[in-house]
Protein backbone atom coordinates (compact mmCIF):
# COMPACT_ATOMS: atom_id res chain seq x y z
CA UNK A 1 0.00 0.00 0.00
CA UNK A 2 1.39 3.39 -1.05
CA UNK A 3 0.83 6.48 1.09
CA UNK A 4 -1.04 9.44 -0.40
CA UNK A 5 0.98 11.16 -3.10
CA UNK A 6 0.75 14.96 -3.38
CA UNK A 7 1.53 17.15 -6.38
CA UNK A 8 0.57 20.49 -7.85
CA UNK A 9 -0.67 19.08 -11.15
CA UNK A 10 -2.02 15.61 -11.88
CA UNK A 11 -2.27 14.71 -15.56
CA UNK A 12 -4.55 11.75 -16.28
CA UNK A 13 -3.23 10.16 -19.47
CA UNK A 14 0.36 9.91 -20.69
CA UNK A 15 -0.18 10.23 -24.44
CA UNK A 16 1.16 13.22 -26.41
CA UNK A 17 -1.34 15.72 -24.96
CA UNK A 18 -0.55 14.70 -21.38
CA UNK A 19 3.19 14.50 -21.94
CA UNK A 20 3.29 17.91 -23.64
CA UNK A 21 1.31 19.44 -20.78
CA UNK A 22 3.80 18.01 -18.31
CA UNK A 23 6.86 19.06 -20.31
CA UNK A 24 5.70 22.65 -20.68
CA UNK A 25 4.98 22.87 -16.95
CA UNK A 26 8.34 21.38 -16.03
CA UNK A 27 10.17 23.67 -18.46
CA UNK A 28 8.57 26.92 -17.34
CA UNK A 29 7.27 26.54 -13.78
CA UNK A 30 8.33 25.15 -10.42
CA UNK A 31 5.12 23.12 -10.09
CA UNK A 32 5.35 19.41 -9.32
CA UNK A 33 3.79 17.23 -12.00
CA UNK A 34 2.55 13.63 -11.90
CA UNK A 35 1.14 11.61 -14.81
CA UNK A 36 -0.90 8.44 -14.53
CA UNK A 37 -1.52 6.12 -17.47
CA UNK A 38 -3.89 3.17 -17.54
CA UNK A 39 -1.91 1.16 -20.10
CA UNK A 40 1.55 -0.35 -19.82
CA UNK A 41 2.71 1.86 -22.75
CA UNK A 42 3.66 -1.23 -24.76
CA UNK A 43 0.73 -1.77 -27.15
CA UNK A 44 1.23 -1.30 -30.88
CA UNK A 45 -0.10 2.13 -31.84
CA UNK A 46 -1.83 3.15 -35.03
CA UNK A 47 0.66 5.86 -35.96
CA UNK A 48 -0.17 9.20 -37.51
CA UNK A 49 0.74 11.45 -40.38
CA UNK A 50 2.01 14.92 -39.49
CA UNK A 51 3.43 17.95 -41.28
CA UNK A 52 6.86 19.44 -40.62
CA UNK A 53 5.23 21.99 -38.28
CA UNK A 54 5.40 19.37 -35.51
CA UNK A 55 9.13 20.02 -35.22
CA UNK A 56 8.53 23.64 -34.20
CA UNK A 57 6.32 22.44 -31.34
CA UNK A 58 8.98 19.94 -30.27
CA UNK A 59 11.63 22.66 -30.32
CA UNK A 60 9.39 24.77 -28.07
CA UNK A 61 9.14 21.81 -25.69
CA UNK A 62 12.94 21.53 -25.76
CA UNK A 63 12.73 18.04 -27.28
CA UNK A 64 14.22 18.56 -30.75
CA UNK A 65 13.85 16.10 -33.60
CA UNK A 66 17.38 14.82 -32.91
CA UNK A 67 16.14 13.46 -29.53
CA UNK A 68 14.09 10.80 -31.29
CA UNK A 69 15.30 7.57 -32.88
CA UNK A 70 16.00 7.89 -36.63
CA UNK A 71 12.97 5.77 -37.57
CA UNK A 72 10.50 7.84 -35.53
CA UNK A 73 9.66 10.18 -38.42
CA UNK A 74 9.48 8.53 -41.84
CA UNK A 75 8.90 10.81 -44.84
CA UNK A 76 5.84 9.71 -46.81
CA UNK A 77 6.45 8.91 -50.45
CA UNK A 78 2.92 9.70 -51.54
CA UNK A 79 -0.69 10.13 -50.50
CA UNK A 80 -3.43 8.73 -52.70
CA UNK A 81 -7.15 9.23 -52.17
CA UNK A 82 -9.90 7.50 -54.09
CA UNK A 83 -12.50 9.89 -52.73
CA UNK A 84 -15.26 11.35 -54.86
CA UNK A 85 -13.97 9.52 -57.91
CA UNK A 86 -12.62 6.19 -59.13
CA UNK A 87 -9.47 8.05 -60.12
CA UNK A 88 -6.69 8.64 -57.64
CA UNK A 89 -6.01 12.18 -56.49
CA UNK A 90 -3.11 13.47 -54.47
CA UNK A 91 -4.53 13.75 -50.96
CA UNK A 92 -2.83 17.09 -50.35
CA UNK A 93 -4.58 18.58 -53.35
CA UNK A 94 -7.92 17.46 -52.00
CA UNK A 95 -7.57 17.96 -48.26
CA UNK A 96 -4.68 20.28 -47.47
CA UNK A 97 -2.03 22.56 -48.95
CA UNK A 98 0.90 20.79 -50.55
CA UNK A 99 3.44 20.07 -47.83
CA UNK A 100 5.95 17.50 -46.67
CA UNK A 101 4.44 14.88 -44.38
CA UNK A 102 5.90 12.26 -42.06
CA UNK A 103 4.55 9.02 -40.66
CA UNK A 104 5.14 9.00 -36.91
CA UNK A 105 6.11 5.85 -35.05
CA UNK A 106 3.86 6.52 -32.07
CA UNK A 107 5.51 4.01 -29.75
CA UNK A 108 8.91 5.70 -30.11
CA UNK A 109 7.35 9.17 -30.12
CA UNK A 110 5.25 8.72 -26.98
CA UNK A 111 7.98 6.99 -24.98
CA UNK A 112 10.58 9.61 -25.90
CA UNK A 113 8.30 12.37 -24.65
CA UNK A 114 7.77 10.49 -21.38
CA UNK A 115 11.50 9.90 -20.96
CA UNK A 116 11.95 13.67 -21.14
CA UNK A 117 9.18 14.17 -18.57
CA UNK A 118 11.01 11.85 -16.18
CA UNK A 119 14.42 13.42 -16.83
CA UNK A 120 13.00 16.86 -15.93
CA UNK A 121 11.56 15.80 -12.60
CA UNK A 122 8.08 14.61 -13.53
CA UNK A 123 6.62 11.43 -12.03
CA UNK A 124 4.91 8.81 -14.21
CA UNK A 125 2.76 5.95 -12.90
CA UNK A 126 2.02 3.47 -15.74
CA UNK A 127 -0.71 0.82 -15.44
CA UNK A 128 -2.48 3.13 -13.00
CA UNK A 129 -6.16 3.92 -13.42
CA UNK A 130 -8.21 6.62 -11.74
CA UNK A 131 -11.18 5.15 -9.90
CA UNK A 132 -12.87 8.01 -8.05
CA UNK A 133 -12.31 11.76 -8.03
CA UNK A 134 -13.43 14.00 -5.16
CA UNK A 135 -13.04 17.76 -4.98
CA UNK A 136 -12.08 18.88 -1.49
CA UNK A 137 -13.26 22.01 0.31
CA UNK A 138 -10.08 23.88 -0.64
CA UNK A 139 -10.77 23.01 -4.34
CA UNK A 140 -7.95 20.48 -4.49
CA UNK A 141 -8.69 17.04 -5.91
CA UNK A 142 -8.42 13.71 -4.14
CA UNK A 143 -8.02 11.00 -6.79
CA UNK A 144 -8.16 7.35 -5.85
CA UNK A 145 -6.12 5.26 -8.27
CA UNK A 146 -5.39 1.58 -8.66
CA UNK A 147 -2.33 -0.37 -9.81
CA UNK A 148 -2.48 -4.15 -10.50
CA UNK A 149 0.43 -4.94 -8.15
CA UNK A 150 0.64 -1.95 -5.85
CA UNK A 151 -3.08 -1.82 -5.16
CA UNK A 152 -5.04 1.34 -4.41
CA UNK A 153 -3.55 4.65 -3.35
CA UNK A 154 -4.52 8.31 -3.37
CA UNK A 155 -3.17 11.34 -5.18
CA UNK A 156 -3.94 14.86 -4.00
CA UNK A 157 -3.44 17.70 -6.46
CA UNK A 158 -4.34 21.36 -6.95
CA UNK A 159 -4.91 21.16 -10.70
CA UNK A 160 -6.36 18.25 -12.64
CA UNK A 161 -5.58 17.88 -16.36
CA UNK A 162 -7.69 15.42 -18.33
CA UNK A 163 -5.62 13.82 -21.10
CA UNK A 164 -7.50 10.55 -21.05
CA UNK A 165 -8.73 10.70 -24.65
CA UNK A 166 -12.04 10.27 -26.43
CA UNK A 167 -13.54 7.94 -23.85
CA UNK A 168 -12.89 10.32 -20.97
CA UNK A 169 -14.94 9.09 -18.05
CA UNK A 170 -13.13 11.66 -15.92
CA UNK A 171 -14.82 14.66 -17.56
CA UNK A 172 -18.23 13.02 -17.25
CA UNK A 173 -17.71 12.17 -13.58
CA UNK A 174 -16.86 15.82 -12.87
CA UNK A 175 -20.00 17.07 -14.60
CA UNK A 176 -18.58 18.31 -17.89
CA UNK A 177 -21.05 18.59 -20.73
CA UNK A 178 -19.83 16.77 -23.85
CA UNK A 179 -21.64 17.38 -27.13
CA UNK A 180 -21.36 14.31 -29.38
CA UNK A 181 -21.74 15.01 -33.10
CA UNK A 182 -21.40 11.49 -34.49
CA UNK A 183 -20.29 7.97 -33.58
CA UNK A 184 -17.63 7.39 -36.19
CA UNK A 185 -15.72 4.23 -35.27
CA UNK A 186 -12.54 2.72 -36.62
CA UNK A 187 -12.12 -1.04 -36.97
CA UNK A 188 -8.67 -2.12 -38.01
CA UNK A 189 -5.84 -4.60 -38.11
CA UNK A 190 -2.08 -4.67 -38.45
CA UNK A 191 -0.51 -6.51 -41.37
CA UNK A 192 3.09 -7.61 -41.87
CA UNK A 193 5.26 -8.48 -44.82
CA UNK A 194 8.13 -10.95 -44.51
CA UNK A 195 9.52 -10.31 -47.98
CA UNK A 196 9.34 -7.00 -49.84
CA UNK A 197 9.53 -3.65 -48.09
CA UNK A 198 6.34 -1.64 -47.86
CA UNK A 199 5.87 1.53 -49.87
CA UNK A 200 5.66 4.55 -47.58
CA UNK A 201 2.33 5.89 -48.79
CA UNK A 202 -1.02 6.62 -47.21
CA UNK A 203 -4.04 5.29 -49.06
CA UNK A 204 -7.66 6.38 -48.60
CA UNK A 205 -10.60 4.76 -50.36
CA UNK A 206 -14.25 5.64 -49.78
CA UNK A 207 -17.21 3.33 -50.29
CA UNK A 208 -20.95 3.39 -49.77
CA UNK A 209 -20.83 2.98 -45.99
CA UNK A 210 -17.59 4.70 -44.96
CA UNK A 211 -13.92 4.80 -45.90
CA UNK A 212 -10.71 2.82 -45.71
CA UNK A 213 -7.34 4.14 -44.55
CA UNK A 214 -3.94 2.48 -44.61
CA UNK A 215 -0.39 3.59 -43.87
CA UNK A 216 2.97 1.89 -43.50
CA UNK A 217 4.07 2.17 -39.87
CA UNK A 218 7.50 0.80 -40.79
CA UNK A 219 9.13 -1.06 -43.67
CA UNK A 220 7.30 -4.20 -42.58
CA UNK A 221 4.08 -3.21 -40.79
CA UNK A 222 0.92 -1.79 -42.35
CA UNK A 223 -2.16 -0.55 -40.52
CA UNK A 224 -5.52 -0.88 -42.28
CA UNK A 225 -8.63 0.75 -40.80
CA UNK A 226 -12.25 1.00 -41.87
CA UNK A 227 -14.21 4.01 -40.59
CA UNK A 228 -17.99 4.00 -40.40
CA UNK A 229 -20.78 4.76 -37.96
CA UNK A 230 -20.92 2.54 -34.89
CA UNK A 231 -24.46 1.47 -35.78
CA UNK A 232 -23.46 0.45 -39.31
CA UNK A 233 -20.44 -1.48 -38.05
CA UNK A 234 -22.69 -3.39 -35.65
CA UNK A 235 -25.37 -3.99 -38.28
CA UNK A 236 -22.86 -5.20 -40.89
CA UNK A 237 -20.91 -7.16 -38.24
CA UNK A 238 -17.69 -5.47 -39.30
CA UNK A 239 -16.34 -5.94 -35.80
CA UNK A 240 -15.90 -9.61 -36.71
CA UNK A 241 -12.76 -10.62 -38.56
CA UNK A 242 -14.38 -12.61 -41.37
CA UNK A 243 -17.00 -9.95 -42.19
CA UNK A 244 -14.34 -7.22 -42.01
CA UNK A 245 -12.11 -9.17 -44.39
CA UNK A 246 -15.02 -9.80 -46.75
CA UNK A 247 -15.75 -6.09 -46.85
CA UNK A 248 -12.07 -5.34 -47.45
CA UNK A 249 -12.02 -7.76 -50.40
CA UNK A 250 -14.81 -5.73 -52.04
CA UNK A 251 -12.59 -2.65 -52.12
CA UNK A 252 -10.82 -2.06 -55.40
CA UNK A 253 -7.55 -0.53 -54.22
CA UNK A 254 -7.17 -1.32 -50.52
CA UNK A 255 -7.54 -5.03 -51.19
CA UNK A 256 -4.64 -4.86 -53.64
CA UNK A 257 -2.41 -3.24 -51.04
CA UNK A 258 -2.62 -6.17 -48.63
CA UNK A 259 -1.85 -8.85 -51.23
CA UNK A 260 0.94 -11.04 -49.89
CA UNK A 261 0.64 -9.63 -46.37
CA UNK A 262 -0.58 -11.46 -43.26
CA UNK A 263 -2.21 -10.49 -39.97
CA UNK A 264 0.07 -9.76 -37.01
CA UNK A 265 -2.79 -10.45 -34.60
CA UNK A 266 -5.96 -12.41 -35.32
CA UNK A 267 -8.01 -9.89 -33.35
CA UNK A 268 -9.35 -6.66 -34.82
CA UNK A 269 -9.09 -3.49 -32.76
CA UNK A 270 -12.06 -1.12 -32.43
CA UNK A 271 -11.70 2.52 -31.41
CA UNK A 272 -14.03 5.51 -31.31
CA UNK A 273 -13.23 8.21 -33.85
CA UNK A 274 -16.24 10.50 -33.59
CA UNK A 275 -16.46 14.25 -33.24
CA UNK A 276 -17.23 15.80 -29.85
CA UNK A 277 -16.76 19.01 -27.88
CA UNK A 278 -16.30 19.38 -24.12
CA UNK A 279 -17.88 22.25 -22.11
CA UNK A 280 -15.95 22.47 -18.83
CA UNK A 281 -15.50 26.04 -17.55
CA UNK A 282 -17.86 25.50 -14.60
CA UNK A 283 -15.45 22.92 -13.12
CA UNK A 284 -12.83 24.44 -10.84
CA UNK A 285 -9.13 23.71 -11.37
CA UNK A 286 -9.86 21.27 -14.20
CA UNK A 287 -8.81 21.47 -17.84
CA UNK A 288 -9.08 18.89 -20.64
CA UNK A 289 -6.51 18.54 -23.43
CA UNK A 290 -6.35 16.65 -26.71
CA UNK A 291 -9.27 14.36 -27.49
CA UNK A 292 -10.72 14.91 -24.02
CA UNK A 293 -11.27 18.57 -24.98
CA UNK A 294 -12.19 18.24 -28.67
CA UNK A 295 -12.22 15.11 -30.77
CA UNK A 296 -11.82 15.44 -34.52
CA UNK A 297 -12.67 13.14 -37.42
CA UNK A 298 -9.43 11.39 -38.50
CA UNK A 299 -9.95 12.63 -42.07
CA UNK A 300 -8.93 16.08 -40.83
CA UNK A 301 -5.45 14.92 -39.71
CA UNK A 302 -5.74 17.29 -36.73
CA UNK A 303 -5.36 14.82 -33.87
CA UNK A 304 -1.68 14.79 -32.90
CA UNK A 305 -0.95 18.45 -33.64
CA UNK A 306 -3.94 19.58 -31.60
CA UNK A 307 -3.07 17.19 -28.77
CA UNK A 308 0.37 18.76 -28.44
CA UNK A 309 -0.60 22.42 -28.80
CA UNK A 310 -3.58 22.12 -26.44
CA UNK A 311 -1.27 20.55 -23.85
CA UNK A 312 1.14 23.47 -24.20
CA UNK A 313 -1.73 25.97 -23.89
CA UNK A 314 -3.15 24.37 -20.75
CA UNK A 315 0.28 24.27 -19.12
CA UNK A 316 0.63 28.00 -19.77
CA UNK A 317 -2.81 28.65 -18.27
CA UNK A 318 -1.92 26.75 -15.10
CA UNK A 319 1.49 28.39 -14.88
CA UNK A 320 -0.06 31.86 -15.15
CA UNK A 321 -2.91 31.17 -12.69
CA UNK A 322 -1.70 32.65 -9.42
CA UNK A 323 -5.25 32.98 -8.10
CA UNK A 324 -8.62 31.27 -8.44
CA UNK A 325 -9.99 34.22 -10.41
CA UNK A 326 -6.99 34.10 -12.71
CA UNK A 327 -7.56 30.43 -13.42
CA UNK A 328 -11.26 30.94 -14.10
CA UNK A 329 -10.60 33.77 -16.55
CA UNK A 330 -7.90 31.82 -18.37
CA UNK A 331 -10.09 28.71 -18.47
CA UNK A 332 -12.90 30.67 -20.10
CA UNK A 333 -10.48 32.11 -22.68
CA UNK A 334 -9.24 28.59 -23.43
CA UNK A 335 -12.80 27.36 -23.88
CA UNK A 336 -13.48 30.23 -26.31
CA UNK A 337 -10.30 29.43 -28.25
CA UNK A 338 -11.37 25.79 -28.51
CA UNK A 339 -14.83 26.83 -29.72
CA UNK A 340 -13.31 28.92 -32.52
CA UNK A 341 -10.99 26.09 -33.59
CA UNK A 342 -13.85 23.63 -33.45
CA UNK A 343 -16.10 25.79 -35.62
CA UNK A 344 -13.34 26.01 -38.23
CA UNK A 345 -12.93 22.25 -38.04
CA UNK A 346 -16.65 21.62 -38.57
CA UNK A 347 -16.57 23.70 -41.76
CA UNK A 348 -13.44 21.91 -42.92
CA UNK A 349 -15.01 18.52 -42.20
CA UNK A 350 -18.08 19.54 -44.21
CA UNK A 351 -15.86 20.43 -47.17
CA UNK A 352 -14.07 17.08 -46.96
CA UNK A 353 -17.21 14.99 -46.95
CA UNK A 354 -18.97 17.04 -49.63
CA UNK A 355 -16.22 16.05 -52.05
CA UNK A 356 -17.74 12.57 -52.08
CA UNK A 357 -21.13 12.76 -53.87
CA UNK A 358 -21.43 9.21 -55.23
CA UNK A 359 -23.44 8.03 -52.21
CA UNK A 360 -24.98 11.27 -50.96
CA UNK A 361 -28.33 9.55 -50.38
CA UNK A 362 -26.78 6.96 -48.03
CA UNK A 363 -27.08 7.79 -44.33
CA UNK A 364 -23.34 7.71 -43.56
CA UNK A 365 -22.60 10.38 -46.17
CA UNK A 366 -25.85 12.34 -45.94
CA UNK A 367 -25.41 13.13 -42.24
CA UNK A 368 -21.87 14.41 -42.84
CA UNK A 369 -22.75 16.63 -45.79
CA UNK A 370 -24.63 19.12 -43.69
CA UNK A 371 -23.77 21.02 -40.49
Amino acid sequence: MINAHECDVLVVGAGPSGACTALNLLNHTDLSVTLIEGSDLQRLRIGESVSASIFSVLDYLQVPKSSFAPNCFTPTQGNSAFWGSDKSANRHAIFAPDRATFQVNREIFDLTLLENVLSRGGIVFPRTKSKTVTQLKDDRYLVEVSHPERGKFEIVCKYLVDASGRNSSLSKSLGASVTQYDRLTGVGAFYKTDTTLLEQIQLIESDEFGWWYSAALSDRILVVTYFSDFELISKMKLNRKQQWQNHLEKSEYMSRRIEGLHFIDDNLWIRPAGTHFNHFTHIKNYLPVGDAACAFDPISSMGLGFAMTSGCQVATIIGNSTSTNGFNTNSQTYQQDLARQFEQYLNLKLQFYNKEQRWSDVSFWAKRQQL
